[in-house]
């Protein structure tokens, strides 16, 4: 009950929060995600059952937008982020007591790769 509370609560903020610019957006969906599991000690809590799966889609959203502004050939703020801080092997270590998070990870960054 406590972490539907949270989520509700994480989602209004967000929606009142001023736009920031898309790196500083993805970091700290980024920071998020890292915090959670920093803090938590509900090792049997389904992923599903937290914000993690919602961040994972907005820092999607944010590299898809990226790409999309961006000249090809050209890596972005937010993709050069994501390569010097090893948030994939970071998400597999992660994800691995969790098989479905790393099957919708791997699927929405084959989408942006496709994109």
């Amino acid at each position: 009950m406590f972490s539907k509370f949270t989520s509700i609560l994480q989602h209004a903020v967000e929606a009142l929060a001023p736009s920031l610019p898309l790196q500083e957006d993805f970091v700290y969906h980024w920071k998020a995600i890292t915090h959670y599991y920093i803090e938590t000690s509900d090792d049997k809590a389904p992923v599903t059952d937290t914000n993690i799966p919602s961040h994972l889609e907005q820092m999607l959203n944010i590299l898809t937008q990226e790409e999309r502004e961006r000249e090809s050939g050209e890596t972005g703020p937010c993709m050069e982020y994501l390569l010097h801080h090893k948030i994939l092997e970071t998400l597999y270590t992660l994800g691995k007591a969790d098989v479905s998070v790393l099957l919708r990870i791997s699927a929405g960054f084959y989408q942006l790769h496709v994109i």
